[in-house]
């Protein structure tokens, strides 16, 4: 897939706004979307607008390999995480927040040079906890990968001494 291809499947949908990085996230790159080579993965975040729905658009490229001609299990793992994360930012209202747990199911492998779709709906919030559901699929609908995250509201306090 030439470049151009992949940039234009990566842009937004109709109705979706697309978010950029928080400068909370940290240093400016993240471990997912930050690949600079365009080899492996490149991530694009949306909110839609009409319900407020957390999206993420996904290329993944050759250095994401795992089974050959196909991504990479950890490879969705992570970019489900990340979503999953992300979006539970804004829906717990918390910056500070981190992954407990998180749950893949792989359920078709996923073939390299392919744009695929993130959609992430929230779970439950209950104290700390708060619970993100993604899926990881083609346009078409295909499932290739589903994940659950128990993600746990931190202080700021804390955060702040975890980066000294």
């Amino acid at each position: 897939m030439k470049k151009q291809e992949i940039k234009a499947q990566l842009q937004a949908d109709e109705g979706w706004t697309e978010l950029e990085l928080p400068k909370e996230y940290g240093m400016g790159r993240s471990f997912v979307a930050g690949d600079l080579s365009e080899d492996r993965l490149q991530v694009k975040y949306y909110i839609r607008k009409e319900d407020k729905r957390f999206f993420a658009k996904v290329f993944f490229g050759i250095h994401a390999q795992g089974p050959p001609f196909h991504a990479h299990g950890g490879s969705m793992a992570a970019v489900l995480d990340e979503a999953m994360g992300l979006s539970a930012w804004a829906w717990a209202e918390s910056k500070a927040l981190v992954a407990a747990k998180i749950e893949i199911e792989y359920i078709n492998m996923l073939p390299l040079n392919k744009v695929v779709i993130v959609e992430v709906a929230p779970g439950k919030v209950e104290g700390r906890k708060v619970w993100m559901n993604a899926e990881l699929k083609d346009s078409n609908g295909k499932i290739y990968s589903r994940g659950k995250g128990l993600y746990i509201k931190v202080s700021e306090d804390k955060m702040q001494k975890a980066n000294s």
